[in-house]
């Protein structure tokens, strides 16, 4: 694999050197915490605009600083998941606590996030990005929105299916709400994924060598 000055050296990079990067970031390919900070900020300040996008939505919003923190934390995870090895048994309940009220996991857990069943479990990278910065890249159909009723309601949840006749929106407690057209005064997207950051705080190293090994478990477990 290519090292990262090859990718993109200088501010003055080609878009395509510079999308290569991106994309093998995005795919798992290189891991966000072998970038370092001046690259990450030259890639979000690049004068291409698909460099931007793409550079914006993985490292955050230029100046805000927030590259080098979700570099720290995702590099602080690693760390910690190459010291040792994980009990899936042990990963399984704390699965349950943080993660199965939104999302299925074989046979076990909520439909408000996407199945991980099919899911890149087995590519770290990709599985660490997804967590520790939820909105930099949202499944598909799984946009929140913000939902105004005429009668005063406020309802944030994800579109899981609409027609001419009714819009039924799924909440974060798992239910659908149907409602019909009339009844809608106002629907925006908000940009973001449902899902909540800071999922893995909390975790003691070997709560979190536990938790990746039931997520990356390739089977159900039984006792």
């Amino acid at each position: 694999m290519p090292t990262l000055p090859h990718f993109c050296p200088a501010p003055t990079s080609r878009a395509p050197s510079c999308l290569l990067l991106l994309r093998a970031l995005q795919s798992g390919k290189v891991s966000l915490s072998a970038v370092p900070a001046e690259i990450a900020e030259r890639l979000r300040t690049h004068p291409a605009p698909p460099v931007r996008s793409l550079a914006t939505t993985l490292f955050g919003n230029p100046g805000a600083g927030p590259s080098t923190e979700l570099a720290r934390r995702i590099g602080a995870v690693e760390s910690a998941l190459r010291a040792g090895p994980g009990n899936p048994y042990a990963g399984e309940p704390l699965f349950m606590q943080r993660c199965a009220a939104c999302h299925k996991l074989f046979f076990k857990g909520g439909h408000v996030g996407p199945d991980l069943t099919a899911y890149q479990r087995d590519n770290l990278s990709t599985l660490l990005l997804s967590i520790l910065n939820p909105n930099a890249e949202i499944r598909e159909g799984y946009a929140a929105v913000e939902v105004e009723t005429k009668d005063g309601r406020s309802l944030t949840g994800f579109v899981a299916d609409r027609d001419a006749n009714a819009l039924v929106l799924r909440t974060l407690d798992g239910e659908n709400t149907t409602l019909r057209p009339s009844e809608i005064e106002s629907l925006q997207p908000t940009g973001r994924s449902l899902m909540p950051e800071g999922l893995l705080d909390g975790l003691s190293d070997q709560q979190l060598r536990d938790l990746f090994a039931y997520l990356r478990s390739s089977q159900p477990m039984t006792k």
